[in-house]
């Protein structure tokens, strides 16, 4: 199997999942940022070694026996460029820490179409990104935000696109938070 990194930002703090402000207080919205957090770092470890995974985020979680890359208030896209850039040529998985449904099987989806090169995951509406894996060393511009996949769809056109529960049922709103409590998860 090809010798994965893995990267996992996660937004830590009271401010993290403001969207959800109507419905949760902040510490509330913190709790439940910290469970998503567990839960695909969980999934990650059925998949690959804690070695191979990388916490990115102001401060080290209690406990994590993987890598932590602190991170250095430059901004998302900044920051992946960073780490990407001590990487090599290594085949590399991003991947949100805000995936409650996320499942092992959708790890796998996501590395098993990477093979040929690079593959997005996109969220419930069709434009953002929830995941992202490229395999080689292809140059590519992280453009996390706004619209980030047809940002990042633009560089590879024939890039696939990866629609599956696990990886679209991001949770930053009211209507995702229905989403995935119908599903099971427990907001």
């Amino acid at each position: 199997m090809t010798d994965w990194r893995v990267l996992v930002p996660i937004k830590q703090g009271k401010d993290g999942k403001s969207r959800l402000g109507s419905m949760m207080a902040p510490d509330a919205r913190s709790d439940l940022a910290k469970r998503m957090a567990e839960h695909v770092l969980g999934v990650l470890q059925i998949c690959f070694e804690p070695s191979q995974i990388t916490i990115l985020s102001p401060y080290c979680p209690k406990g994590w026996k993987g890598g932590w890359l602190q991170d250095q208030g430059r901004g998302l896209n900044a920051e992946l460029t960073a780490w990407r850039g001590v990487q090599g040529n290594a085949a590399i998985l991003i991947i949100h820490a805000d995936l409650p449904l996320l499942t092992e099987e959708d790890v796998q989806a996501i590395v098993d179409t990477a093979k040929d090169g690079a593959v997005i995951a996109t969220d419930r509406a069709g434009r953002g990104t929830n995941a992202l894996a490229i395999v080689d060393g292809r140059p590519f511009t992280f453009c996390f935000g706004a619209d980030s996949l047809s940002l990042h769809c633009r560089q590879y056109p024939q890039m696939p696109v990866l629609r599956r529960d696990g990886l679209m049922a991001d949770l930053d709103t009211p209507d995702d938070a229905k989403f995935v409590s119908a599903r099971g998860f427990a907001v």
